[in-house]
């Protein structure tokens, strides 16, 4: 009796701790789905996303996910969670004023020439219109990648670095798209300049200014892909003054940071790629994020070594907003991860695939032509 009280008793509990497994199993697939995604290329991320892809979409059409974000922003709102869109539809400020339109004439860049070989002549820098007729207040829904300029081929035997820069927008989905295609190209080299959670809002918890230098170690890389600003939809303090996002004192603020930042990635002569972020699932993180790209655009189009792609066309509708799935070779594919705001890797191709190869332009080998012999060297025995 004794001992079928024991088995009675283990079956519960085992039974109790398969019930709360699944439980936590159903209402996180978002969030092992997300896991996988930031995963670093490899075996585990081989075996992990697969299993989280298939949880996650079996699970979608219950609609567990959204019970998880609402359950986010609670735990934001009494200040438990540091997702950052639970983060903006918790905070209860005034949305920000609009910035005035961005000038309605064209962003050009002069791309440098970086380095020559003795006894070649250097190239003739390129200048090319970066940003046709930028959208009014929505610089994130310019044309992207439709007017890069030309850039100097990459010589024969050269490699062209490249530095990834940014927070967990280039961390997510970018950085392992742009890693997986790389032996594709065999003449760019990578470095990893990027970290998830930092911004420029918070330089007491990650200074950019001391980090990046660190990052890049010895490389000096010919361009810097960039992609930041997510965390920073959120007020901070400076010298003692509190700042609400949004305010005109926070603006300020904010576009010197982004001004620093931009001149730290520029030194040594790098060209910046700069991605404005795409638009946001949150209605209220999304403006936040769009006063982001406004300050960010007024900053980087103002650099004749810097170059802005707006993302919303790419990953975005056709009016430039928030999109979950979309076509890609004919195939209906996830663009975006369950949080709404990083890129899944296939919504990351779409955007990386062509800048890979603007930056992959290789030099045309010149055709070898055999000597010239007169009449009479091919009569000679």
């Amino acid at each position: 009796m004794r001992a079928y009280q024991r088995f009675s008793t283990l079956s519960q509990l085992a039974a109790s701790v398969g019930a709360f497994a699944l439980a936590a199993l159903l209402l996180e697939s978002g969030g092992l789905y997300d896991w996988a995604q930031r995963l670093d290329l490899g075996l585990e991320r081989t075996v992990a996303m697969p299993v989280a892809t298939a949880l996650h979409r079996a699970l979608a059409p219950l609609h567990i996910e959204q019970g998880r974000r609402n359950t986010l922003v609670e735990l934001a709102r009494i200040g438990w969670s540091d997702d950052p869109a639970a983060l903006a539809e918790a905070n209860t400020h005034p949305q920000p004023k609009e910035l005035a339109p961005p000038p309605m004439t064209p962003s050009t860049v002069t791309v440098p020439v970086k380095h020559t070989t003795a006894g070649t002549k250097p190239v003739t820098p390129t200048t090319a219109t970066v940003i046709l007729q930028p959208v009014p207040l929505r610089p994130d829904a310019a044309p992207g990648l439709s007017t890069l300029p030309a850039i100097p081929a990459i010589a024969i035997g050269k490699t062209r670095t490249i530095a990834l820069a940014g927070d967990s927008m280039m961390a997510v989905g970018m950085s392992s798209t742009i890693l997986r295609q790389a032996p594709l190209y065999k003449n760019l080299s990578f470095v990893h300049a990027f970290k998830s959670g930092t911004g420029l809002a918070r330089p007491e918890v990650f200074n950019w200014q001391l980090e990046y230098p660190a990052m890049l170690k010895e490389a000096r890389p010919d361009f810097v892909l960039v992609a930041i600003g997510a965390n920073d939809g959120q007020g901070f303090v400076e010298d003692g003054v509190t700042y609400p996002f949004g305010s005109d004192g926070w603006k300020r603020i904010y576009q010197r940071r982004v001004q620093a930042y931009l001149d730290m990635l520029e030194e040594n002569g790098a060209t910046v790629i700069w991605l404005g972020l795409p638009p946001m699932k949150s209605d209220v993180y999304d403006a936040r994020i769009a006063l982001i790209n406004r300050i960010d655009y007024s900053v980087v189009s103002a650099s004749p070594h810097a170059i802005w792609v707006g993302t919303a066309g790419l990953v975005g509708d056709g009016s430039g907003r928030f999109r979950d799935y979309g076509e890609i070779d004919g195939h209906t594919t996830r663009l975006r991860q369950s949080d709404g705001i990083h890129l899944s890797d296939d919504g990351a191709t779409l955007i990386t695939t062509k800048l890979l190869r603007w930056l992959a332009v290789q030099e045309v080998p010149k055709p070898v032509t055999a000597p010239v012999t007169t009449a009479q060297e091919s009569t000679k025995p």
